[in-house]
């Protein structure tokens, strides 16, 4: 039995059921679906000859969650049909008497995890690409299949809430350890495997391991225990979200009420609350955000890029180091070269370091991380330039230097090579003049910490050929950037907005403002830090150089508006931010990280009173 979503085959009483849509590249859940489903678990319910089931993936991935687009509504009562179809579905997966068995390769997010939660029970792969998730709240939603009532249940309320108010990924090992999978194998056995367990729930061989938990977690599952999960939670979430977000409360709720109150009370406050949330303008602007975003990922220039496996970085400070980071991380070779050893070390010994991360949380295998770090050669010489077709720099924010090292390196490279700066201000114009090939010359603006921050500005010319947008877009794509390309204009696009904003906050200071309650102020809107932590975050020097220049040229040709000159002074007397432990506040270690302990308020006035 085949249909746009499912084909079934029938093997010695095992029915596997293949995930494979027709329509898409990745197995991706419609409301249109919904018949495809119950007709085929219909099927595995009915046919006598069928024992029990496995649901599996004819793809690379297994499902990547509900086609979001495809839920249509404007007002209360259009999004809770659909709801309840989607609780059925699930709810004749879990209700079947034969044992179905979810084998989970690759991507399984959303509507896919909670379509496994129903299974009756899972197993997935060790490989690194396997990850199952429930991202809604990214999107201003709840799991709204389920979700919210299955997964306390099974692995926990403390670990499900986390999983849920965070979105993040859940690994294969992680996954076993907290319940939410029964097994892990290797690719290759998976279907062999799956087939293995349905045998035996068939014959009362399975026993689920129960999950080891500690003193504390014990407590925590008591009904006493859990009101102190939920009283924190709601903290936790309303310091996080200053009350901006109300998709976390909602999934809160929910847990809340299926835990108290029954299943029957968890799955219509997870239909009501779905509504809810996919009619609030949150959830409209974050939606809108992930798709555009998602558009971003699609290389716009038709013209075919040059050879992106192999690149090189020039400079291993900071920036240089994150960049080849990244890079490595995503398949590309690099050749790091800086004229300190020391540097390039240091830079290595940083990847190395989010490499053991990832392998203490078994997101990577030791192989796999060992060829990632060798994908970095590290050197203080030209040697295998000739071979790159592109070069990043990230070295001193200075005109004259890099218009030096373009003309160095048109003696080392070929012809062709394609110039790539990291500069977060200079005119890239003027920089081209120095290049024998200025349609090759090209800005791409990473941000710090490259590693975490996903923005990624390719700054253009009047002169920059297609090939090289073409090229350094799919370097930022493969990287996992969101690209944006933009004009070279004073500020390009970030900074652009960003320095009139950092601009006030100062101007608020010199009119006598708090410094905390500017910051105060703007995280209570849903900012990440104020203007004034960011500031010394970028550090004073970065900030001032920043604002002056081109930029600051554009902004005085605004009506009405002031520059604040005070940073260079306050940079001169050592005030150089978070990295110098005092800026616009004074900082200390606590608990091993470097944290805020007070304003600088009166020493900072006192350069406000020194500027004309």
């Amino acid at each position: 039995m085949n249909n746009d979503f499912f084909r079934l085959e029938i093997e010695n009483g095992i029915a596997t059921i293949w995930i494979d849509s027709k329509n898409d590249k990745m197995n991706i859940v419609s409301p249109t679906l919904i018949g495809d489903f119950e007709e085929v678990f219909n099927e595995v319910n009915q046919n006598n000859q069928i024992q029990g089931a496995i649901l599996i993936s004819a793809k690379k991935d297994f499902i990547a969650g509900a086609d979001i687009k495809s839920f249509k509504g404007e007002k209360v009562g259009d999004f809770q049909p659909t709801s309840r179809k989607g609780h059925a579905m699930l709810q004749a997966i879990q209700d079947s008497k034969k044992p179905i068995v979810a084998a989970i390769h690759g991507t399984c997010y959303g509507l896919g995890t909670e379509i496994s939660l129903a299974c009756h029970a899972r197993i997935c792969t060790d490989d690194t690409k396997t990850k199952m998730a429930l991202p809604e709240v990214k999107l201003g939603l709840l799991p709204g299949a389920g979700g919210t009532q299955r997964l306390p249940r099974l692995v926990g309320l403390a670990k499900s809430l986390d999983i849920m108010l965070t979105g993040k990924n859940v690994f294969a090992y992680p996954a076993k350890k907290m319940g939410l999978v029964d097994e892990v194998v290797h690719h290759s056995k998976l279907h062999r495997a799956a087939k293995t367990l349905v045998s035996k729930m068939n014959n009362g061989k399975f026993q689920r391991k129960p999950i080891k938990k500690s003193l504390v977690e014990k407590l925590l599952d008591s009904s006493l225990g859990r009101g102190v999960v939920f009283s924190q939670a709601r903290k936790k979430t309303l310091k996080a979200t200053k009350g901006n977000y109300p998709a976390p409360i909602a999934i809160i709720e929910c847990v809340e009420a299926g835990l108290k109150k029954g299943l029957k009370n968890g799955y219509e406050k997870e239909v009501v609350l779905f509504e809810e949330l996919m009619l609030s303008d949150v959830s409209k602007a974050l939606r809108n955000l992930f798709f555009t975003t998602t558009e971003k990922k699609k290389n716009p220039y038709n013209v075919k890029p040059k050879n992106t496996d192999r690149i090189a970085v020039l400079g291993a400070g900071f920036m240089g180091g994150g960049i080849t980071d990244v890079s490595v991380n995503n398949g590309m070779d690099v050749i790091l070269k800086d004229l300190s050893e020391d540097m390039i070390q240091s830079s290595k010994s940083t990847i190395w370091k989010g490499l053991k991360r990832k392998l203490k949380r078994k997101q990577l295998k030791d192989t796999e991380a060992k060829t990632i770090v060798q994908r970095a050669v590290g050197q203080t010489d030209f040697k295998g330039f000739q071979g790159v077709d592109v070069v990043i720099e990230a070295i001193v924010e200075n005109m004259e230097i890099k218009q030096k090292v373009i003309k160095e390196l048109e003696t080392v490279c070929h012809e062709d090579f394609i110039f790539a700066s990291n500069t977060s201000s200079l005119p890239l114009t003027e920089m081209s003049k120095a290049a024998k090939k200025p349609e090759n010359v090209i800005g791409m603006h990473y941000f710090s910490p490259v590693p975490k921050m996903p923005l990624l500005e390719i700054i253009k010319t009047d002169q920059t050929s297609e090939e090289t947008l073409a090229t350094c877009y799919e370097i930022g794509k493969r990287q996992g950037k969101t690209c944006i390309v933009v004009n070279d204009m004073p500020g390009f696009y970030v900074n652009r907005i960003l320095c009139p904003y950092l601009i006030e906050g100062l101007l608020m200071i010199e009119e006598g403002v708090r410094i905390e309650d500017i910051d105060g102020a703007l995280t209570s809107l849903g900012m990440p830090i104020g203007p004034i932590t960011l500031l010394d975050e970028v550090g004073i020097d970065v900030g001032a150089h920043v604002m002056s220049g081109n930029m600051a040229q554009l902004l005085k040709g605004r009506e009405g508006f002031k520059i604040n000159y005070s940073m260079p002074k306050m940079f001169e007397a050592g005030l150089h931010g978070r990295k110098a432990k005092k800026g616009f506040y004074n900082y200390a270690m606590k608990k091993g990280r470097l944290r805020k302990t007070s304003p600088n308020q009166g020493r900072i006035s006192t350069f406000w009173k020194s500027i004309p």
